[in-house]
């Protein structure tokens, strides 16, 4: 898919377009959570933490955390220091 070419004019044009658009929602935003009650932000943060859970588990990065090797590391730098 080709996207058309634009001008420096129209892509400054398109950013501030974002910008302000940006600037709105960050608004609403801060309204929106400004007069959630506590009991809405708790059940928010549950709702996050359940779609976190929905997510597939890389089992590669759990079987490794890297911090056996970096104890290797140490290991050999300590014994260098001493020798």
């Amino acid at each position: 898919m080709n996207s058309p070419k634009l001008s420096l004019a129209q892509q400054r044009e398109l950013v501030a377009a974002w910008q302000e658009t940006g600037r709105i929602l960050e608004a609403q935003r801060r309204c929106e959570l400004a007069v959630q009650s506590p009991a809405q932000s708790r059940q928010a943060a549950f709702d996050m933490l359940q779609l976190g859970g929905m997510l597939p588990c890389d089992i590669s990065r759990e079987s490794r955390s890297g911090l056996v090797e970096m104890q290797r590391h140490f290991a050999r730098w300590h014994s260098r220091g001493r020798a």
